[in-house]
């Protein structure tokens, strides 16, 4: 099959790469524009990123090193709930089923092990119980190992072992652009990928079968696949009409950016990404090895641009910062005829809880599975894409539905569309549904799974329903719980400070010799 991939850019050459792994290169071809910039998808990412390096066959420390990656453990949501200096990390550990608490080894040993069983008693349903009852404080406390490793800002690491074992426990901060070239240089090219700098002007086609694209040079270019991988510019699938489904709900639809300098990388460096809750959307901080990205997420409904603009430039000491735009919505089908929409073509909310690099990878390896058929046949993945986009959509939105905060008519409009479209029972709904289960999770259909739900609905302090626990498995949970919660923070005290550990053991360089010989020189 002759595959034609449209957008260089992260989606571009990580499709590329995956596709080349398992159909082969040589019939593979990126046709990317040089007068069209790259909308980066943002550097904090889920686990299902280091999973896919993994799978095509990069080697964790190299690409880390080479894009300015650094360990990430969670998404640490400040002033969400009350405004009142109150914070919860968002972070990666898995539900176990009840049983698992009577086994001498009670986390998953591999993702094989996760369970859809929703409605029998879960770990999760046991720790809501005691942080309800007053036995915990805090959900993220007790629930991640990572916990104390983030509030000491200290690398999970002893002798070079990451300690943190169990699957899917760690994420990066990554440089898109800089990940971006080093699959195309590392493993598209080298696996016989052609790439073709040049624009797509036009395209023949009967309904959604293309048989011929023409570029802007004059080049015609013939496939048996086309996908299209041009984020918001939609370079392909614009031209044969596809539909855009508009989020009304959602007002976020607008961000300032901008890059700063650390001062003091020991500190500033912290293993998690900061998303500050503002009062007309929300703050993110994200820290790579050589520098901090920020931005100022907002509703352009709510607050004029250059409030924003001004704040963010006051805030950072910057002449100059960056605006995007875009529409929060979702494509009507992501793949028909022979066209596919893969990553930000398909559709985007806002980049709240790192889901844009998630939605590459998970639309890549669909795709793949479509390709294992001899008919193209896209009617499972156009209904996963659309649970996985709506999905998202859901979580972000009750970020700011359940919140307390009234502090301006932003985050009371907020308050009002959650009672109105009854999220208090969405979020229930969502703690049990079986596309959120773990195993669920594993094969694609969303990013956001029970215990993360769960966790928002303790964190946020709504009513969860009761469920029947075993009692004798409710103190063993509670045993369970504090045991592996002074562990954690017992060795959290044993292991060396985040930035120093990455020096030592990954770039082996300061920050500013490592910009120097990666992205200057470029």
């Amino acid at each position: 099959m002759k595959i034609v991939i449209i957008g260089g850019g992260t989606a571009g050459w990580m499709t590329a790469a995956y596709l080349a792994k398992y159909r082969g290169g040589k019939n593979i071809t990126v046709i990317e524009s040089d007068k069209i910039p790259i909308i980066g998808v943002g550097e904090s990412v889920t686990p299902h990123l280091a999973h896919f390096f993994n799978e095509i066959g990069i080697k964790e420390h190299d690409w880390m090193l080479k894009t300015a990656a650094v360990y990430k453990y969670a998404n640490r949501f400040l002033n969400w709930k009350d405004n009142k200096g109150e914070y919860e990390y968002f972070s990666f550990n898995y539900t176990v089923p009840e049983n698992n608490f009577l086994k001498d080894i009670t986390v998953n040993r591999s993702h094989l092990d996760f369970s859809d069983k929703v409605n029998e008693n879960r770990s999760i349903d046991y720790l809501a119980y005691h942080c309800t009852n007053g036995s915990f404080k805090r959900f993220d406390q007790y629930f991640n190992p990572q916990f104390h490793y983030m509030e000491k800002n200290v690398a999970p690491f002893h002798n070079n072992e990451h300690l943190l074992n169990q699957p899917f426990s760690h994420s990066q901060h990554i440089n898109a652009e800089l990940a971006a070239k080093y699959i195309k240089e590392q493993i598209a090219l080298p696996s016989g990928v052609t790439h073709i700098v040049d624009k797509v002007v036009d395209v023949k086609s009967k309904g959604d079968v293309v048989s011929e694209i023409k570029l802007e040079s004059g080049k015609i270019i013939t496939g048996d696949l086309f996908v299209d991988c041009s984020g918001f510019h939609k370079a392909l699938i614009s031209k044969l009409g596809w539909k855009d489904i508009p989020y009304h709900n959602h007002v976020i639809d607008s961000a300032f950016v901008c890059q700063t300098d650390y001062v003091n990388p020991k500190e500033e460096m912290v293993n998690y990404s900061q998303t500050i809750a503002e009062p007309y959307g929300w703050r993110f901080k994200l820290g790579l090895y050589h520098r901090m990205g920020n931005g100022y997420v907002y509703s352009s409904k709510h607050v004029s641009d250059y409030i924003i603009e001004d704040y963010l430039k006051k805030l950072l000491n910057k002449d100059k910062v960056k605006q995007i735009k875009w529409k929060p919505s979702k494509l009507e089908k992501f793949g028909s005829g022979n066209v596919a929409a893969v990553g930000l073509s398909c559709g985007f909310i806002e980049p709240l809880e790192a889901n844009a690099l998630y939605e590459v990878v998970t639309s890549i390896k669909r795709l793949n599975k479509v390709l294992d058929k001899p008919i193209l046949d896209f009617s499972t993945y156009n209904k996963k894409m659309n649970y996985t986009i709506d999905d998202i959509a859901d979580f972000i939105l009750v970020h700011y539905t359940m919140s307390n905060r009234q502090d301006t008519f932003f985050w009371k409009d907020m308050k009002e569309l959650g009672v109105k479209l009854k999220h208090k029972d969405l979020i229930i709904e969502k703690i049990n549904h079986i596309n959120n289960s773990m195993k669920s999770s594993v094969v694609g259909y969303t990013t956001y799974p029970d215990y993360m739900w769960m966790q928002l609905a303790v964190s946020w302090g709504l009513d969860i329903p009761k469920r029947n626990l075993n009692k004798d498995i409710i103190q063993l949970s509670k045993l369970h719980f504090e045991y592996f919660e002074n562990k954690h923070n017992m060795i959290s005290n044993l292991v060396e400070n985040n930035y120093e550990w990455h020096k030592k053991n990954i770039f082996k360089m300061e920050p500013g010799e490592w910009k120097k010989q990666y992205v200057d020189r470029l």
